[in-house]
């Protein structure tokens, strides 16, 4: 994963001399958003380089939010879409039962969304802090964290618009992204900040699969037994 991530020029000295990104200067709302996510997927680099470390987390929050909105309605159409075109080789009474299902799991998913959002960037900011701290890597502040997490959210959510492949083109790009992220936002080495992204998703796909092997075993060992009985 770390092969993909393009070259970080050398560190600077750290500094507090940042101008922040468009987003959190004067303008139209919409010109903001757009100029702001593109710096962030399109240029990285500089991006977290200029960011402000501080400055309040309200800014950052509304970014993100309306990245995740933007993605996580674009992925609820695809799947509602996806859902009908699939219903649509049943009779109709299934059509108009899956359909009305759909429909209803939709308009849940869109009130859970913004709560969702933020919650999961809050979890994932403390995760890389956390991580962080243990590699000594947390040069400044939780909010420093938080604003890269948030930024990064609001930006790559936009890229669950491509249909069938957005939400992993989405996943993908977003950990490339929050290394970066870290890297120049806390003024370390990309290889400690991938160390603080990847290590929690490593330790999530070992305790995955050694719970699946445990069931796995547990069935096996199940029918072993129920072999001996009879």
């Amino acid at each position: 994963m770390t092969d993909s991530i393009p070259p970080v020029p050398p560190l600077p000295p750290a500094s507090d001399a940042r101008t922040g990104p468009q987003w959190e200067q004067e303008g139209p709302f919409f010109e903001r958003y757009a100029t702001t996510a593109y710096a962030v997927l399109m240029s990285p680099v500089e991006f977290f380089s200029s960011m402000r470390r501080q400055g309040g987390l309200g800014p950052p929050l509304i970014f993100g939010i309306v990245g995740t909105l933007v993605g996580g309605v674009a992925t609820l159409i695809y799947n509602l879409l996806l859902s009908m075109i699939g219903a649509g080789f049943s009779g109709p009474e299934a059509v108009r039962e899956q359909v009305f299902g759909h429909v209803f799991a939709t308009g849940c998913g869109l009130v859970i969304l913004p709560f969702a959002g933020v919650i999961g960037m809050f979890v994932a900011a403390l995760i890389y802090h956390l991580m962080l701290m243990l590699l000594r890597g947390a040069r400044f502040g939780f909010e420093t964290t938080m604003r890269v997490t948030a930024y990064t959210h609001g930006a790559t959510g936009l890229l669950q618009l491509v249909p069938f492949c957005g939400s992993i083109v989405a996943a993908v790009w977003m950990i490339v992204v929050s290394i970066i992220g870290l890297s120049r936002a806390h003024e370390i080495s990309t290889g400690k900040a991938a160390a603080a992204v990847l290590l929690p998703v490593v330790i999530c796909c070992v305790v995955a699969m050694l719970f699946y092997a445990a069931v796995i075993a547990a069935i096996l060992g199940g029918a072993a037994m129920s072999g001996i009985h009879q």
